[in-house]
């Protein structure tokens, strides 16, 4: 299930989102350093002061996983691989790359930039604990960085595992890329090496729960390990997928035998003579051949329907962005990547604003679907996609 995200500022270009996931764990990191690890590491401070302290380790690490995930995205801009956003999720944070992967050189050192300013910010942090115990003394602020120093530590070395989809499973996925010269078999080699850790994490978890009575720790070990299986055997198949359409060109799954309306149609018209007798959901919007936006059946349930009798599609069709436009002779790898970040069903194909046609997800899904049961390295014959 996906979670909603919010956008909480930019920072070095870059949109920083957070999945709702990620406000629930700084909820519970709060709360446990608070209530279980502070009051154990520096005793006698005020229920506020814990607080305060469990409030910094959240701002803390925030700022952590902010540093380890821009250390990923200006090595990959300066690589010529676009990040457009990072998003702070339940288990850390992910730069979310425009398009593939450039060569193996840049991949190696974005995968191993993360762990390093990691290392870094581990080290700026027991720098100002030392700072800090020679001017204010060891108390409440000094522990707080040097936890912080700690877990930046622990974060660096988890994600240098040369387990994928960690950090330095990314890595060795660089490496034997660079050595067999293909992306997909690299990545499928460096799964197996995920998936092999995320059973030890299933096997440490198994333990917790059994041997040390401790379900709170067998449930996250299980989560983590579980999300390091389903992640890296997602990467495996979005890169069999981009592999497979990335020279096909997006004219070859293109549909041209869709119904357009005026923007001068009124709303009552479109429902009753488009919508209700050609079941159609999106109409593409054209006026003397100009693709001029889009109008779905979504969109206009939103409306007021005592509106409808007098609102022009003009007036309630969506623009035109880069995000749901596409030229007929772009990859369709590339489509595919835009409808599944927007969560689109097609996309509007235009060339010089001339419309000329619409590409579906369900026609692209289902060409991947049948092309990988026949031969997961050939794509099929050149023809026209399934529908």
């Amino acid at each position: 299930m996906a979670f909603k995200r919010v956008t909480l500022f930019r920072f070095f270009g870059f949109k920083v989102k957070a999945d709702a996931s990620w406000i629930f764990l700084a909820i519970l990191i709060s709360w446990t350093m608070s209530q279980k690890v502070y009051p154990h590491l520096v005793a006698g401070q005020s229920e506020n002061t814990y607080q305060l302290m469990g409030v910094l380790t959240v701002v803390g690490l925030l700022c952590s996983i902010i540093m380890h995930e821009v250390a990923h995205a200006v090595i990959a801009e300066y690589y010529q691989m676009p990040i457009s956003s990072i998003t702070l999720f339940i288990f850390g944070g992910v730069a979310e790359m425009e398009g593939g992967l450039s060569n193996p050189r840049g991949e190696f050192l974005m995968a191993i930039a993360g762990p390093i300013m990691s290392m870094l910010m581990g080290l700026f942090f027991w720098a100002d604990a030392n700072l800090c115990a020679q001017y204010l003394g060891s108390g409440a602020l000094f522990c707080v960085l040097k936890y912080l120093g700690n877990l930046n530590m622990l974060i660096a070395a988890f994600n240098i595992v040369p387990a994928f989809p960690l950090d330095g499973g990314r890595a060795l996925r660089a490496v034997i890329w660079r050595y067999k010269n293909n992306l997909v078999a690299a990545t499928r080699i460096a799964s197996e090496s995920g998936a092999v850790f995320a059973y030890g994490l299933f096997g440490y978890a198994c333990y917790c729960l059994i041997k040390q009575d401790d379900p709170v720790a067998g449930i996250w070990w299980g989560i983590l390990g579980f999300f390091v299986h389903a992640s890296g055997a997602y990467a495996v198949r979005q890169m069999e997928s981009r592999s497979l359409l990335e020279t096909e060109p997006v004219s070859r799954f293109m549909h041209d035998d869709v119904l357009t309306v005026s923007p001068d149609l009124v709303v009552t018209d479109l429902v009753e003579h488009y919508i209700n007798k050609h079941y159609q959901r999106i109409f593409p919007v054209v006026e003397k051949g100009i693709l001029k936006g889009t109008v779905s059946l979504s969109s206009l349930l939103r409306l007021d329907r005592h509106k409808w009798h007098w609102l022009h599609v003009a007036s309630v069709m969506e623009p035109l962005t880069r995000h749901n436009v596409i030229a007929p002779g772009a990859s369709a790898a590339d489509a595919l990547e835009m409808m599944q970040r927007k969560g689109l069903e097609l996309l509007m194909v235009a060339e010089d604003e001339k419309f000329v046609g619409v590409i579906t997800f369900r026609d692209l899904a289902s060409y991947l679907a049948i092309t990988i049961k026949i031969d997961p390295d050939q794509p099929l014959e050149k023809g026209r996609s399934a529908y």
